[in-house]
C-alpha cells in the first residue's frame, strides 16, 4: 500500500497513527509544512514492509528517533531539509540491510557520524547497499568546522 500526501501544505505533527500502518510500503509525507518530532513508531516492526520513506523538506525538529534503523525492507529514507539536531544514531549490526538512499543534509544535525553506517555503504567490505548518503559535512565556505564529521558521505553539503 501507498501513501502519497507530499505538497499539500499539510501543517502540525506527524500522527502518531501513522506507525499503525502495518501494510504500508510507501509513504510520503514530503514538500508540507509538518512540524514537531519525528514519531519512533514510524520505524520498526510497526511497518515491516515499509520500503520508501519521504519526510524531507518539512519543518521537523529534534533528534532522529534511536529506532530508525530497525526498519527490516527500507530502501530510501529522506529526512533532508529539515531542522532536525542532536546526532546521529549508531546502527546495529543487521539493520539496514537493503537500505540505498540516506539523505540528510540541509538539517541542523552535528557530531561525528558512526562507522557502523560506513559498514553497510555498496563500496566497503563486507558492506551493504547503501549508495547515496547525503550530509552536511562541508566545511563552511567562510571556514571552520563542518556541522557533521562524516568519512564515509557520498555528498557533503554546507
Amino acid at each position: 500500500e501507498e501513501l502519497e500526501l507530499q505538497n499539500n501544505d499539510l501543517t502540525g505533527s506527524i500522527p502518531e497513527e501513522f506507525g499503525n500502518m502495518e501494510s504500508a510500503e510507501f509513504l510520503s509525507i514530503e514538500s508540507n509544512q509538518l512540524t514537531g518530532s519525528i514519531p519512533p513508531r514510524i520505524f520498526g516492526q510497526n511497518i515491516p514492509g515499509l520500503r520508501i520513506l519521504y519526510l524531507n523538506d518539512n519543518q521537523l525538529s529534534g533528534p532522529v528517533p534511536e529506532n530508525y534503523g530497525q526498519s527490516p525492507r527500507l530502501k530510501d529514507l529522506w529526512m533532508n531539509d529539515n531542522v532536525l539536531t542532536g546526532t546521529l544514531p549508531i546502527i546495529a549490526e543487521g539493520e539496514f540491510l537493503f537500505l540505498e538512499e540516506l539523505l540528510l543534509n540541509n538539517n541542523e544535525m552535528t557530531g561525528e557520524v558512526d562507522e557502523s553506517l560506513c559498514l553497510i555503504r555498496n563500496d566497503t567490505a563486507p558492506g551493504g547497499n547503501l549508495g547515496v548518503f547525503h550530509a552536511d559535512c562541508q566545511p563552511p565556505t567562510g571556514g571552520g568546522a563542518p556541522q557533521l564529521v562524516c568519512s564515509c558521505c557520498t555528498a557533503c553539503f554546507v
